[in-house]
């Protein structure tokens, strides 16, 4: 890979998931629906991207079986990454909002009026999640996967690159929708600032 190419990462989110909806699903491992396969295969279509060099997913089901496959069918090299799991959720993992609120009021409050800074009990706070997402992508970026990659992952680290990348602050990366599938493209040029191609 040439240092005078910039490098192009399609950073794509995970589609819908089996199990109940609308709950803190952070590390729990539910598997990616057929709708949610569906959904990314759609995805990836809309962007329009040439093809890709290399794929790099998050270890947790809903992100590492739509993309082993992909890389499978496209012959691609696949690196599972930990650093792009999502966020743990702790004491949460598999509530829903409502729930956490009557169980945990004063945490509940704080956790969203904060959006992660204060982390869940017993889970992972944004500033963890930011550090090992910043290191797991200047890693990533420094190895040789072409200038050309896909990344499957989730919508907190999603949120978390825009706050590292771009300076986005947390209220202003909660602000943005990032639905099941949705998509950013970012360009990145050694010893230069990155640029945010594309969102949604």
């Amino acid at each position: 890979m040439s240092r005078t190419d910039p490098t192009i990462v399609t950073v794509l989110r995970h589609g819908a998931v089996e199990g109940r909806a609308h709950i803190f699903r952070g590390v729990l491992n539910d598997p990616l629906s057929v709708q949610g396969a569906t959904q990314m295969q759609r995805a990836l279509a809309r962007c329009h991207v040439a093809d890709f060099d290399a794929v790099a997913t998050s270890p947790l089901k809903r992100c590492h079986e739509f993309a082993a496959t992909y890389a499978t069918q496209h012959h691609l090299p696949l690196r599972v990454l930990p650093q792009f799991g999502e966020l743990a959720f702790g004491d949460w993992e598999g509530l829903t909002p409502a729930e956490v609120a009557a169980r945990n009021p004063e945490e509940y409050q704080t956790f969203s009026a904060t959006h992660g800074v204060h982390a869940p009990p017993n889970g992972e706070s944004l500033a963890q999640l930011r550090a090992r997402i910043s290191l797991g992508w200047h890693e990533w970026l420094a190895s040789d996967d072409g200038t050309n990659r896909l990344l499957i992952t989730h919508a907190g680290v999603m949120r978390a690159l825009l706050m590292e990348l771009f300076g986005f602050t947390p209220a202003q990366a909660f602000q943005i929708a990032l639905p099941e599938a949705a998509c950013l493209r970012i360009s990145w040029l050694h010893g230069q600032p990155p640029f945010l191609l594309y969102i949604n």
